[in-house]
């Protein structure tokens, strides 16, 4: 199969999931009637967190001590998607964004949703998820992605969304775990956890499709050497997790089929990696 018909395959799942893009307003159409379902259907934890605790925490390199798993996970939660909000922004200050590329374009807006589903997530215990820019190892690989050809930069760019892969998985295992006494709270964390990872499915499985057998390789190569490396910029998840167990996580093979098979019909992967 060429990669141009795996392409398209991917965009016409593209246009049923997303429906129409609106690049000024930064929506898809399909995804606003998804989060305008949820607010119609709204859920709220019973737990109370304390505000001024996350607020200052969210705005530290590192968490204080001495916080608990649901704090830390929350924490994470609010920062997981700093580092793609930030890459997606400069692109587009960079005029990175093709408004004539119907693919480029879904996929660029999906990142912003990101945002707003763990924005969500966060808000089912009433608290705020303001937006932080990423650690300065994370930028400075974010400013290799955006000053550098895309032909060089795509196996970075797909290592750094199979890490994102990683990262969104753990997240909402725990999360789920974590709230298991309030189903209605687990099942909407994981609702919208789900969203996330099966876009970054999709995202892996593209940039795997337009890449040739030696791009694919040094994808494999910079996930197993950034990985870890790029999730311990998340201090909250070396907190919940401890660095031993990150490691065999990101240690582990990495099954993008697998992955897929987890979103039956939500996720599309056009090339496995």
């Amino acid at each position: 199969m060429t990669s141009e018909s795996t392409t398209a395959g991917y965009l016409a799942f593209l246009i049923g999931r997303d429906g129409e893009p609106d690049l000024l307003r930064h929506t898809l159409s399909r995804r606003e009637a998804f989060l305008e379902r949820l607010a119609r259907d709204p859920v709220r934890s019973r737990v109370r967190f304390d505000r001024d605790t996350f607020a200052r925490n969210l705005a530290r390199r590192r968490p204080e001590r001495g916080l608990d798993e649901r704090m830390l996970w929350l924490l994470a939660t609010a920062r997981a998607n700093q580092a793609e909000r930030f890459g997606v922004g400069l692109g587009e200050l960079y005029g990175l964004t093709d408004p004539d590329d119907p693919l480029k374009v879904r996929i660029g807006l999906e990142e912003h949703y990101h945002t707003r589903l763990l924005a969500d997530v966060v808000g089912l215990f009433d608290l705020p998820a303001r937006m932080h820019p990423p650690a300065m190892p994370v930028r400075a690989v974010i400013w290799i992605l955006v000053g550098i050809p895309e032909r060089w930069s795509r196996p970075l760019s797909g290592a750094a969304e199979m890490v994102g892969c990683v990262i969104f998985r753990l997240l909402r295992d725990r999360g789920v775990a974590l709230f298991a006494g309030e189903p209605d709270v687990a099942g909407r964390i994981r609702l919208l956890y789900d969203e996330i990872l099966a876009d970054e499915i999709g995202h892996v499985g593209y940039i795997a499709s337009v890449l040739g057998p030696a791009g694919r390789s040094a994808m494999r190569r910079l996930f197993r050497l950034l990985g870890v490396r790029l999730a311990r910029q998340l201090p909250e998840l070396v907190a919940l997790y401890d660095r031993e167990a990150l490691a065999r996580s990101f240690a582990a093979e990495f099954r993008l089929d697998a992955l897929a098979a987890e979103l039956p019909g939500r996720a599309y992967a056009a090339a496995m990696i």
